[in-house]
């Protein structure tokens, strides 16, 4: 339908309707006194009005401008009503989300708004309506709608409060995890199962349960089954520090953050600056669909954010009463759940799919389910992310943060997702506060699926927020977050699925190299391509393994001479992640014989799982294991250097794998090998599935730099090289002694219009780490502003 549109209409035709209006003057409904937007050089809006409610009512009418398709995919892929307008192939989609029910959460959410809040909110989604009724059904229709056949429907205030908890929701993805694991325990055993995630089990927590080797299932994962629509917003990562005025150039603090989210076009920020009167003034990161800014500074504070890893989503296995299906057992009896009947339009159907949704003590039953072809238990998932009602709220407080005390005050209500915050102000202090619900278990971890009727793992308590990690001006002088282990030291249990430390210790090494720091240096670090584990694992290789011919006797040469650079020119960095792959296979091959029974399906299914595979495309990858495959990797390494038992010849037989798949595909010279032909990015379209829309929409494909455990983030995705996981999705520093010398960049543009100059004019300084000036104040807007639009009440 979508190539026959374009046949029809005629590529140029589609591309050269208006973009939405940027200069002059325009009447809109519901905005209360005249405002301004300041486009800049790159295509951000700097907002100026005379109150509160109508700079987010302006914020509203920009996401929309540039945005707007974006916004609503997600609000449907969040709501479940994608099939809407895509037609049956998003059924199982939509089907998956209406259980889950972020729509539902969203409307309590929605009722317990203060007032004031939800005059904010309501006001942005006035605006977002001023430019739909106005523009986006007329001649600005966004050229994705055109494709479609389909118009804009109105923004709803529960609209932004459900693509906010999508986004909490794909932070948060751990409980997959729990699938994953307890699969891996029935197909390896337990010993095996839990040697493949160092830290975890040993910690204590859940007892691995007694399941015999091989054993099959009913959550097993999906082979291969294609799915039309998948996470548009998949788990991340980040990299955040700071340091005080004392290891400063500038005797103030300075701040830097990259946050780490899937590749896509348009890029999941939105960089906007808003200003009002009556004393809101800040500027940063947003996310279109979601009013106040994310990542950012105001006057007199700036903060930046990681994935704090607190495990706050748990599966339970629910018996339901044979006598009626909306009972299930607890402790002492049965207890009567909640059934909700969802009602999914179709495109090109007569009648909605009914699908009716079992809401538990614990939460929503999610089996049956397209995303869990194989699992006939009924498993109810209890998150944060549905239970909370505080959201929206605690972001517009933090914006207007002046201090330490109102900074930890509004991160006191701060419910979901789970984060890692840093901190900054014009006084040159710096602190770190950890913040969102964490959950007191009465019994566990959480780590595989829990029995919902006994009553050993419900959640009992919230940790107090006073015991949240936390710390303000540090002897050192600085202090970092990158997803490692933060709750290290408390009596209370935050999660195991912690990323590799590596990030965290290259920052570290790299502030501790210098006494002090400027925006200059904290560009170089943000750069850096060096991965401690390829650097370790290059020298226990070089070290202890005897070549079996030329080719292997000069990649071992180059590997001892190798900094651990994850460069795109260098052969090293390509043998190196060639290795940690084919090392993972030929470790799940050493344990197939000791598998009695085992079928070919799940040795494959085995093969997967250890490269990162969740149970199904739908849910996206399940990265407790791939996050850490660097580390494993160099564990297995260190075993098989000191004459380990277990590691046999998988070394020798992963390296002599290695050196053939890159022969095979670049020639027999090493020299000819690169990092770069290997590890390619394409920022993606979600409709640039298929040509001609591929070539059209889509950017790149292009070389990228770096790994999963380099400062530089570009990870690949399970089994391939290609760039398709975590990359930097807003890359911010912040000079709290000028913000006029932050500076900012994005992996894209402002724009999503494909026309627009702002469509992918960032890619180029993404690329090469370049940036540009986040300016704040009103004479450096005035230097860097492009087009001025007045608006006016209508």
């Amino acid at each position: 339908m979508i190539v026959a549109a374009i046949a029809g209409a005629g590529v140029r035709r589609l591309w050269r309707r208006p973009l939405p209006t940027t200069r002059g003057r325009v009447a809109l409904p519901g905005l209360r006194e005249d405002a301004e937007i300041l486009r800049d050089r790159w295509g951000g809006p700097h907002i100026r009005a005379a109150n509160e409610r109508d700079v987010f009512f302006a914020q509203g009418y920009c996401h929309a401008q540039d945005r707007l398709w974006q916004m609503d995919v997600n609000r449907r892929f969040a709501s479940g009503r994608l099939a809407e307008v895509l037609g049956p192939k998003a059924l199982d989609s939509d089907r998956f989300m209406r259980k889950i029910g972020l729509h539902r959460a969203a409307r309590k959410e929605l009722g317990a708004l203060d007032a004031a809040t939800r005059a904010l909110l309501d006001s942005y989604t006035a605006g977002v309506n001023a430019f739909i009724e106005r523009d986006a059904r007329g001649k600005a229709r966004p050229l994705e709608h055109r494709l479609l056949r389909t118009f804009p429907a109105r923004w709803e205030p529960i609209d932004s409060l459900t693509v906010g908890r999508l986004i909490a929701l794909a932070i948060s993805p751990n409980w997959t995890s729990e699938l994953v694991r307890e699969r891996l325990i029935a197909l390896l055993g337990r010993d095996a199962a839990a040697s493949l995630e160092p830290g975890v089990w040993e910690a204590g927590g859940d007892a691995v349960p007694d399941t015999e080797p091989g054993a099959r299932s009913a959550s097993a994962a999906a082979s291969g089954v294609p799915t039309a629509v998948e996470l548009p917003i998949g788990p991340g990562a980040s990299n955040s520090w700071v340091v005080d005025g004392s290891r400063s150039v500038t005797g103030k603090a300075l701040l830097a953050n990259d946050i780490h989210l899937f590749p896509q076009l348009p890029s999941i920020m939105y960089e906007a600056h808003l200003s009002a009167a009556t004393g809101l003034d800040v500027a940063g990161a947003t996310v279109p669909g979601v009013a106040g800014v994310v990542i950012g500074h105001n006057a007199r504070i700036a903060w930046g954010v990681t994935a704090s890893m607190a495990d706050t989503c748990d599966l339970f296995i629910e018996r339901i009463d044979p006598e009626s299906p909306a009972r299930t057992q607890v402790p002492g009896g049965w207890r009567e759940g909640v059934v909700v009947t969802e009602e999914i339009a179709v495109k090109g159907r007569r009648k909605p799919w009914i699908e009716d949704v079992l809401v538990t003590s614990h939460g929503p039953v999610i089996t049956p389910t397209p995303a869990l072809p194989a699992e006939d238990r009924p498993l109810a998932l209890k998150s944060v992310v549905l239970e909370t009602t505080r959201g929206l709220a605690p972001l517009l407080q933090l914006n207007r943060a002046r201090d330490w005390g109102e900074f930890r005050a509004a991160l006191g209500a701060w419910a979901t997702p789970g984060l890692s915050f840093v901190y900054a102000d014009v006084n040159g202090s710096i602190g770190f506060q950890a913040a969102g619900t964490v959950p007191v278990r009465a019994g566990g971890e959480g780590l595989v699926p829990s029995p919902g009727w006994t009553g050993d793992h419900e959640w009992t308590a919230e940790v107090p927020f006073e015991a949240m990690p936390s710390a303000f001006n540090p002897p050192a002088g600085s202090l970092v977050t990158a997803n490692h282990d933060i709750g290290r030291g408390s009596r209370h249990f935050f999660g195991r699925e912690y990323a590799s430390p590596a990030r965290h210790e290259r920052i570290t090494e790299l502030l501790d190299a210098a006494a002090k720091h400027s925006v200059e240096s904290f560009r170089v670090v943000q750069a850096d391509d060096l991965s401690r584990p390829a650097r370790a694992a290059a020298g226990i290789l070089a070290a202890h393994m005897a070549p079996s011919g030329g080719v292997q006797r000069e990649v071992l040469a180059r590997l001892e001479r190798w900094d651990g650079r994850m460069t795109t020119d260098s052969v090293e960095a390509a043998v190196y992640s060639v290795l940690t792959h084919e090392l993972a296979r030929a470790r799940h091959g050493q344990m197939i014989p000791s598998l009695p029974g085992i079928t070919r399906d799940e040795e494959d299914e085995l093969a997967r799982i250890m490269m990162g595979h969740g149970p199904h495309p739908l849910l996206g990858p399940a990265w407790s294991h791939y996050f850490v495959l660097g580390e494993t990797t160099l564990q297995v390494l260190e075993a098989w250097a000191n004459g380990g038992p277990a590691s046999g010849d998988v070394v020798e037989v992963a390296l002599a794998r290695s050196v053939e798949a890159l022969a095979k595909r670049f020639g027999d010279r090493p020299s000819t090998w690169s990092w770069g032909r290997l590890h390619t990015m394409t920022l993606k379209h979600a409709l640039a599935v298929q040509p001609p829309l591929d070539r059209l929409l889509n950017v790149g494909s292009f070389p990228v730099s770096g790994n999963l455990d380099t400062v530089r983030v570009s990870a690949s995705l399970p089994a391939s090289h290609e760039v398709e996981g975590p990359i930097s999705a807003y890359r911010f520093i912040a000079d709290t002694s000028d913000w006029d010398n932050s500076i900012t960049c994005i992996p894209g543009g402002q724009s999503g219009h494909r026309a627009s100059p702002h469509y992918a004019d960032q890619v180029g300084d993404w690329r090469t780490m370049g940036y540009h000036q986040l300016a704040f104040s009103p004479q450096a807007v005035a230097r860097v502003t492009a087009h001025r639009l007045r608006l006016r009440p209508g």
